[in-house]
């Protein structure tokens, strides 16, 4: 069975708490606020480092694994965003 996130925005504290009692009957629905700091939200500045070759080689691993732009721009723009998990 599919599980659903909403995901809601830090400053809808009212917006979380109607969705929590729409979808309380729900057992594979959960709604939470989101949990990341604001400076989480911005992507991270990528390092680069010299190659041997002398060419500049950006480091990947520096950036956040975690980000998520659709998360951040539903949040921003509905003040929710929902993920469905299969």
């Amino acid at each position: 069975m599919a599980r659903h996130y909403f995901i809601v925005a830090r400053d809808q504290t009212s917006l979380c708490e109607y969705l929590s009692r729409q979808f309380a009957s729900e057992e594979n629905v959960e709604v939470f606020l989101d949990r990341r700091s604001p400076h989480d939200r911005r992507k991270p500045p990528e390092r680069s480092l010299a190659g041997a070759n002398g060419k500049v080689v950006v480091d990947r691993r520096a950036t956040d694994r975690r980000q998520q732009p659709f998360v951040d721009s539903q949040l921003r723009s509905l003040g929710y965003a929902m993920l469905r998990v299969d």
